[in-house]
């Protein structure tokens, strides 16, 4: 070969090494960007995993939390039950008490006759005793003078007459007269110690019986001056017992109930019900309390039957009245108020309500068809307290709802985040496939680049920098594989 031809191929292996060089450059700076975007997705992957755990780990904690609230649900189903039982067990208390009160007032009035009675028996008998005293101390007094001044007399007269033995059978004679009258002021003064012990006892039984009288008369005190009361009196002691009743019901003022709120009716006039119960859904349940006790007082103090008659009657048309008046004022129209169709009305006293039942047993009905529904404090208990009911039930299924959607909403993001990471796999195996494909063209195969690139180097170009291992050993596997496979088949 001349030197121009040897020039001649020089500069063709020269520009083929140039060329090859700016591929091989070229090939990593795409190799280092793959490197860094399977960095970038690898950690998306772990960061992607982090995420679903602490999704999972929610998803556990809201179950928990839901099997918790389904036991609480369980636990405040069972603690109702127990409150009802009590409520119903109270509520046959106040109605013993109730009768106790009557049967208080009763006694009251059999021990004031009783006593009466007695003070009369006592007066006359102190008056009769000391009548005979008087005529036991006078006939004493005078039985004694005509004694000793018969003996004086006697003993005057013997004197000069009788001998000594005359004196001394004088004494025997005037001896038992003697004995009978000291005996005689013996048992007057018995009769006196006797009776003035028999007038001791008397007192202190009129003074116990006056204690009983007293202590019982306390014990009705508070519901005697109600019942005795002005309408005003009596209309605060209902009030009293309403707001007991919203008390033990559990009902929240202000959230589930508003004590006298003011409406505008349609008349203009102002409307104050005393409670406002919310229900939920937007529903309300109004009370009103109503109390005009004074006929059913009369009616029990009364002993006379044809006034009790008559105050009955009274009593029974005071409800009609107060029905009427619920009635008119037509509180399910009222703008602000979403009324259910009935209205409550409140009477404070569970025996003046039974008795107006039982007196008028279409009273109830008659009421119902006005969209009144009479209520006492037993009946008003176990309404407010069905709806607290309602309203923890509310409250949970609220929260159960709240979570519901909590975990929807995460079950959601879940299903994104799977689709994410299938989307990302696929990349991710798409550049591994091309990583793939591009290494194998680079070191692989007959002809490879970097077989190429190692031949150039033993021509005696002069380069800075080395393959890696990897590469060189590889590369020359390669062609070491290819050479033998040729000899193989020239061996053939």
């Amino acid at each position: 070969m001349n030197i121009p031809d040897l020039l001649t191929h020089l500069g063709a292996i020269a520009v083929t090494a140039l060329a090859l060089l700016y591929y091989l450059t070229k090939e990593k700076a795409r190799r280092e960007s793959t490197e860094a975007e399977l960095s970038r997705v690898r950690t998306e992957i772990e960061e992607s995993k982090s995420r679903s755990t602490l999704l999972e780990e929610e998803l556990k904690n809201s179950v928990d939390a839901a099997n918790a609230l389904n036991a609480e649900k369980a636990s405040l189903e069972s603690g109702i039950k127990e409150k009802e039982a009590a409520i119903s067990d109270r509520d046959s208390r106040i109605s013993g008490f109730e009768r106790q009160v009557m049967e208080l007032n009763s006694r009251i009035t059999e021990k004031e006759s009783l006593l009466s009675g007695l003070s009369a028996t006592l007066e006359q008998e102190r008056k009769s005793f000391e009548e005979k005293l008087s005529i036991l101390d006078e006939a004493k007094k005078r039985l004694g003078d005509e004694f000793e001044n018969l003996g004086n007399r006697i003993f005057e007269d013997t004197t000069k007459k009788f001998t000594d033995k005359n004196k001394t059978d004088m004494e025997t004679l005037l001896n038992p007269l003697r004995e009978q009258i000291k005996d005689f002021e013996k048992k007057v003064t018995d009769t006196h110690k006797d009776a003035s012990s028999d007038r001791a006892s008397l007192k202190a039984h009129i003074e116990n019986l006056k204690n009983l009288g007293e202590q019982m008369s306390r014990e009705a005190l508070n519901l005697t001056t109600a019942l005795k009361g002005e309408s005003q009196t009596q209309g605060a002691w209902g009030e009293i017992v309403l707001e007991r009743a919203l008390e033990m019901s559990g009902l929240s003022e202000g959230r589930e109930y508003h004590s006298q709120p003011s409406y505008r009716g349609g008349d203009g006039n102002t409307l104050r019900p005393d409670v406002i119960v919310h229900l939920p859904e937007g529903k309300d349940v109004v009370i009103d309390s109503k109390v005009s006790l004074t006929a059913y007082e009369r009616y029990i103090s009364c002993e006379n039957e044809e006034e009790k008659g008559d105050y009955l009657r009274q009593h029974v048309l005071s409800f009609r009245n107060h029905i009427r008046e619920l009635s008119s004022k037509g509180y399910q129209g009222i703008s602000g108020i979403t009324s259910l169709n009935y209205v409550l009305m409140f009477v404070p006293l569970e025996s003046a309500f039974m008795l107006a039942i039982e007196t008028e047993r279409d009273l109830y009905s008659e009421a119902f068809e006005k969209n009144v529904i009479i209520v006492c404090p037993s009946t008003l208990l176990a309404t407010l307290r069905t709806i607290h009911s309602i309203w923890q039930f509310e409250y949970q299924n609220a929260n159960a709802r709240e979570i519901a959607e909590s975990a929807g909403r995460m079950y959601d993001k879940f299903v994104t985040f799977t689709e994410h990471l299938e989307e990302i796999g696929k990349r991710i195996e798409q550049s591994d496939q091309a990583y793939q494909k591009a290494m194998s063209s680079l070191r692989d195969g007959k002809g490879n680049l970097v077989k190429r690139a190692l031949d150039l180097k033993e021509l005696g170009i002069k380069t800075s920098k080395e393959l890696p291992p990897d590469f060189s050993e590889r590369s020359e596997l390669s062609g070491y594989a290819v050479s033998s496979g040729k000899e193989t088949d020239e061996g053939s």
